[in-house]
C-alpha cells in the first residue's frame, strides 16, 4: 500500500469516526401551533355516536401515537397537561363499492367522521375545532373472521390518517 492510499484511507476513517461520534438523533421541533408553547397534551377518549362499538378506542390509540411521535412524547395525563384534545366519533359506515360479474359484493368502503376539539386545560378555552372524514376500501372475504379483520385493519388506517390530518390542521391555524 502506498503512502497516498494509507493517508486517504486514514482520512476516510477519521471522517467516519467523527460522524459516528457526533451522533445523529431525531428531536422533534414544534415551531408553531398550539403545542409550541405548551408542556403537553392530554388525549381524551372520544365519545362515540356511531353504531360501531370500539372505534373510539382505536382512534384514541392512533391519536396518542401520532401526537407522541410529533411532539417527542408530550402526551401527558390530564393533571399535568396544559392542553386537552377531545372529540366525538360522529359516524361510521361501511358501504359496498364494487361487485363481481355475478353481482356479489367484492369490496366495501369504510367511512369514519370525527369532530375534534383542542382546549386549554385550565380555562377550557377552545383553541381549535374541526371535522375530519376519512375512508378506506377493504376486500370482502368468505370467512367472517377474515372479513372482520379486514374491516378492523381499515378502521386502523382511517384512524391513523385522521390523527395525521388533525395534527396538520392544528399547525395550519397558527
Amino acid at each position: 500500500m502506498t503512502a497516498t492510499r494509507v493517508f486517504t484511507t486514514l482520512r476516510w476513517l477519521t471522517l467516519l469516526a467523527a460522524l459516528l461520534a457526533s451522533g445523529c438523533s431525531y428531536s422533534p421541533v414544534i415551531q408553531h401551533g398550539p403545542l409550541a408553547g405548551a408542556n403537553g397534551v392530554n388525549v381524551v377518549l372520544f365519545a362515540n355516536k356511531s353504531y360501531r362499538a370500539g372505534v373510539e378506542a382505536v382512534l384514541a390509540r392512533e391519536m396518542i401515537d401520532e401526537f407522541s411521535f410529533r411532539t417527542g412524547g408530550k402526551v401527558l395525563p390530564a393533571d399535568r397537561a396544559e392542553l386537552e384534545l377531545s372529540g366525538t366519533v360522529l359516524s361510521y359506515n361501511s358501504v359496498p363499492v364494487s361487485y363481481t360479474a355475478a353481482d356479489v359484493i367484492r369490496e366495501y368502503n369504510a367511512i369514519l367522521s370525527v369532530q375534534a376539539t383542542l382546549r386549554d386545560a385550565r380555562s377550557q378555552r377552545v383553541l381549535w375545532k374541526g371535522d375530519v372524514t376519512e375512508q378506506q376500501v377493504y376486500p370482502v372475504n368468505a370467512s367472517i373472521a377474515l372479513q372482520q379483520d379486514a374491516e378492523e385493519a381499515a378502521i386502523e388506517k382511517i384512524s391513523r390518517r385522521i390523527s395525521e390530518r388533525i395534527w396538520q390542521k392544528l399547525g395550519e391555524r397558527f
